[in-house]
């Protein structure tokens, strides 16, 4: 059946996925994806690895969900991975306030220090990503840097380190961003990661996910998904 992607504020499955994440957690599979995030040698991040880390954060997290929601749905091929609706959630964790999976703790509410509890988005921060006419570098390097950044440190815990999917959080928080990306895409065609040899290829899936072959949401075969 088709994939859809649904806003964790109207995600009516909570007890079917908390249930498949837990059986992901007994099995090891969890685990094991979210060691692969700790490994820095990837570069998926441009805070470290500068234009080409920039230019692989996207897409190498894109992989990376759909290597998560494969593991989902190999228990409930019927269940698909919510998005952190930052717009409407609007700090509530809806769905998974309760649940951090393998983390240890959070730390919710600190995104620019000590003492500001604000939240970090907002609609009309979403309408400027999603329509802006800039270069698919600058436009990845802003949505790195704020909301994925700081939506990592609002939540704090094992969100704020490289450990970051530990937390159940990761994953939706990822699922938003990729949304937004998603949304941008279909605003400006064409505008995508230029990478070539080793650059491309989103390891540790060399031999099957590069930055052009992912770079489609709808055209990825069975993994193929669309988001509410």
């Amino acid at each position: 059946m088709p994939i859809v992607r649904e806003s964790n504020v109207s995600f009516e499955r909570w007890n079917d996925f908390r249930n498949a994440v837990n059986d992901m957690i007994n099995n090891g599979t969890y685990g094991e994806l979210a060691k692969i995030h700790a490994n820095m040698q990837h570069r998926m991040h441009g805070r470290w690895h500068g234009n080409v880390g920039v230019q692989r954060f996207l897409p190498w997290h894109r992989a990376y969900l759909i290597a998560f929601e494969r593991e989902l749905r190999k228990i409930d091929d019927t269940l698909s991975l919510p998005y952190w609706d930052w717009e409407n959630d609007e700090g509530r964790l809806d769905g998974f306030v309760n649940f951090l999976a393998i983390a240890s703790r959070r730390n919710t509410g600190q995104p620019l220090g000590p003492g500001n509890r604000r939240w970090f988005f907002n609609s009309q921060q979403a309408q400027d990503l999603e329509n802006s006419n800039i270069s698919y570098l600058s436009f990845s390097q802003d949505l790195e840097v704020w909301p994925h950044n700081v939506g990592h440190s609002w939540v704090g815990g094992d969100m704020a380190t490289m450990s970051s999917p530990n937390d159940i959080a990761f994953w939706l928080h990822h699922a938003a961003i990729d949304r937004l990306w998603a949304r941008w895409q279909t605003n400006n065609p064409g505008k995508r990661a230029v990478l070539s040899e080793v650059d491309e290829k989103l390891d540790p899936w060399d031999n099957e996910f590069t930055v052009d072959n992912i770079d489609d949401i709808s055209n990825l075969g069975p993994d193929s998904y669309s988001y509410t």
